[in-house]
């Protein structure tokens, strides 16, 4: 076989090759990129829901539907750590609950929300010794300006 015909075979299936794993890379990247946005939106509503919860509001009916809503869909993108975390968290609290401590609840959310954290590949620094965390709420009636 002639050497130019070989260095153009050689040539050919490495352009191929490189455009191939080119394709599949950055495909790779899309598709992590657009799971990472799914789960924080399903993050993002369960926090919501948890900071609707912690203001003194009129409707709480509404704001525990939003909670449960959101907590019984997050199986679909949360780790199994988080949805431990969250199950943890609600177990002990249950926003009716009245006998559990501040510092158990911002204890278990703390811990939900370093596995949240660390789901979304944000925690590369968090130390849970020094992570500090609690839900900010007010009466609507009593919100300072």
């Amino acid at each position: 076989m002639d050497t130019s015909i070989l260095i153009a075979i050689i040539t050919a299936s490495g352009s191929v090759i490189v455009a191939a794993l080119s394709f599949y890379l950055t495909k790779r990247h899309q598709i992590k990129s657009e799971w990472q946005k799914e789960k924080i939106s399903h993050y993002r509503d369960l926090l919501s829901a948890l900071s609707e919860l912690a203001i003194d509001s009129l409707d709480k009916d509404k704001a525990n539907i939003k909670f449960a809503s959101s907590v019984n869909t997050i199986a679909l993108v949360a780790s199994q750590e988080v949805i431990t975390a969250l199950m943890n968290f609600h177990d002990e609290v249950k926003f009716s609950n009245k006998n559990t401590s501040q510092e158990k609840h911002d204890k278990l959310l703390k811990e939900l929300l370093l596995q949240i954290r660390q789901d979304i590949d944000l925690s590369k620094k968090d130390d849970k010794n020094t992570f500090i965390f609690h839900l900010i709420g007010s009466s609507p009636g009593k919100a300072q300006s």
